[in-house]
């Protein structure tokens, strides 16, 4: 009987886990006999859930492992997607994008993800390039290609993608060859690439200038595109993709050999006739005179600070080829004269000059050396516009009113300690230099035409007095400038000073 009681026992063995449960009901019965039977109940449905808590925890770990197997990088993005969107693309046939609207989404999705450097990495990996460019050559499609452009534009936010680039500088000729097209969401994409790469790469490391000497007419196909669109994000860029070239090849890649061969390429008339044509386009004459009274009923948009940047832009370019390549402008002196008015009779309202920003300084930096380049150009409306924001900052500056604000488009985020007091200082020098050739009658004709008051020219004096301490020429500027308000009752009636004169004219000014 025992020997079968023990046999019994060996064949109703329990499981580890049966031991442990049946172990813990003996402790919790010998620990709380007394319990009721609702709170034991409570308890085992607590354990319960504890347990089903555990495997749900241990399922989202697993899930989580198999998804970092398949992420790229320390980024969340899914390495099967962008392969499987990859091929899609290679199998494409002639069907137009919009006619696709998933893989429409899929391909804009791939476009927001590179703006993670892991994902550019990955993509370079995959020789991705050269499948958009070659897919780009043979579509029509044009809304494929702006996409394809805009991933690019992106991923040269990395610099593996400059080092890539440039190793492989037939993707660069390939791309300009793009310039051509009409269409101008692609080309916005094209020039915000080109901008990127050059503004965003090592200064020592690359020489993009050796590059892109190759393409065929590079200057003209820029300069058509300004001079025929009317897309204004376009044409912003387009100027911005300019400007990064001259930087970058002049400056940032400075080679006393090859700037000859820089202004043989882009020295070429068509650049500012078509930087003329584009800012007209986006900057039309403003119905605003230079007292700053409206002349057209209307009232006037403000300036954005996209906008500031812009005209920012177009100063800068001119100003670098009036500089460095001067007989450029000598029959196009007036035009650029009318730019640089049509930015500054902006400012002659309180609203568009303050907050000042650090494009303000620029414009009024790049006014200075304009007009240091072509000199005995006397514009009236232009030195009364100078006067009158002179005498805002002046007073801005006395009253402690000049805070800056900054422009986060910048890559430098605006930290520069840019202030009315440079401001100021730009605009004191281009009115002496403008002024010192001009004969005082027609100074005293643009004074007394937009009543400018003796207080004015006065602050102006002293301020050149401080600013231009030491120039040979500063005396008689002054007395010059002083003489059109306190010589007013005896001195003749005035020429007609009807906005632009030379200083050879003024001995005809009778």
């Amino acid at each position: 009987m025992e020997l079968d009681q023990e046999k019994g026992a060996v064949q109703n063995i329990p499981s580890l886990a049966e031991t442990d449960e049946k172990s813990d009901l003996l402790s919790s019965k010998e620990t709380s006999a007394d319990e009721p039977v609702e709170n034991r109940d409570e308890k085992k449905d607590t354990e319960t859930d504890k347990n089903n808590g555990d495997d749900d925890e241990e399922k989202l770990l697993e899930k989580i492992e198999t998804l970092k197997g398949d992420r790229i990088g320390e980024t969340m993005y899914s390495e099967r997607f962008v392969l499987s969107t990859i091929l899609k693309l290679s199998q494409r046939t002639d069907k137009l994008l919009e006619e696709e609207e998933e893989f429409e989404r899929d391909l804009c999705n791939l476009w927001d993800m590179t703006i993670e450097p892991d994902v550019v990495r990955f993509l370079l990996q995959q020789e991705v390039i050269e499948l958009f460019l070659a897919l780009a050559t043979n579509s029509t499609d044009y809304r494929l290609i702006e996409i394809l452009f805009g991933i690019i534009g992106n991923m040269c936010c990395v610099s593996e993608m400059h080092d890539y680039v440039y190793h492989h500088s037939e993707l660069l000729l390939n791309l300009c060859d793009f310039l051509t097209l009409p269409d101008a969401p692609v080309l916005v994409q094209l020039m915000r690439t080109l901008t990127t790469l050059f503004d965003r790469s090592d200064d020592e490391q690359y020489r993009w200038f050796d590059v892109m000497r190759k393409v065929d007419n590079l200057v003209e196909k820029l300069a058509v595109v300004l001079a025929t669109s009317t897309n204004r994000a376009l044409l912003e860029h387009t100027v911005e993709t300019i400007n990064a070239m001259i930087n970058r090849f002049t400056e940032a890649e400075m080679d006393y050999a090859q700037l000859k061969e820089f202004y043989c390429i882009f020295a070429k008339s068509c650049l500012p006739e078509g930087l003329f044509e584009a800012f007209q386009q986006l900057y039309p004459a403003k119905g605003i005179d230079a007292t700053g009274s409206n002349t057209n009923g209307f009232d006037e948009d403000p300036l954005t600070l996209k906008d500031l940047k812009t005209m920012r832009r177009f100063l800068e370019v001119h100003e670098h080829f009036i500089v460095n390549a001067n007989e450029l402008y000598e029959s196009h002196v007036e035009e650029v004269v009318q730019c640089v008015y049509r930015v500054l009779v902006s400012f002659v309202g309180e609203s568009m000059l303050f907050p000042l920003t650090k494009n303000h300084v620029g414009m009024f930096v790049s006014i200075n050396n304009i007009y240091s380049g072509i000199m005995y150009h006397f514009h009236c409306e232009s030195f009364v516009c100078m006067v009158r924001i002179y005498e805002m900052l002046w007073k801005a500056m006395s009253n402690n009113e000049t805070t800056m604000e900054h422009d986060q488009d910048e890559p430098d985020g605006g930290e520069e300690e840019f202030d009315a007091e440079t401001a100021c200082a730009e605009l004191l020098e281009v009115i002496f230099y403008l002024v010192g050739p001009i004969d005082e009658q027609i100074i005293r004709g643009a004074v007394q035409g937009s009543n400018l008051n003796a207080a004015t020219i006065d602050q102006l004096c002293r301020g050149m007095r401080e600013a231009m301490d030491g120039d040979p020429l500063l005396y008689q500027t002054c007395t010059k400038l002083m003489n059109t308000v306190t010589l007013t009752e005896n001195a003749p009636q005035p020429p007609h000073a009807n906005g632009h004169e030379q200083t050879e004219q003024a001995p005809n000014a009778d």
